[in-house]
């Protein structure tokens, strides 16, 4: 993503960034749903957060909570809760020889 080329700071004007994040709203299943609508979103749907970052959540917020609710503990467990249109992704990483786990985690942390 690019940042827009008349953002009124010069500096971070035109600059490419990459939140990881496609910013759309996905339904995330039974599992993650408040059934709380909100806007556009069903109680099942949440808007993918950019994960820029994250790797930092615990020294600058002192936990490493994920999730909407917190209910996360960690990388793995986040990744685990996700159903709906994340089913598959989540079948690949839980299915995933050991390795290839650790591998995402470590890129995750490293964001």
């Amino acid at each position: 993503m690019k940042t827009s080329a008349d953002y009124p700071i010069a500096a971070i004007a035109n600059q490419t960034i990459r939140p990881y994040t496609d910013l759309l709203l996905h339904d995330m299943g039974e599992g993650l749903a408040d059934h709380r609508g909100e806007f556009v979103a069903s109680g099942r749907e949440w808007k993918t957060p950019p994960l820029w970052g994250v790797g930092l959540l615990q020294n600058v917020q002192g936990h490493t909570e994920l999730l909407h609710d917190g209910r996360a503990r960690n990388y793995a467990e986040a990744i685990l809760w996700h159903g709906g249109e994340a089913f598959s992704a989540r079948e690949k990483f839980r299915t995933a020889p050991k390795s290839h786990r650790d591998a995402l985690v470590a890129f995750l942390k490293s964001l």
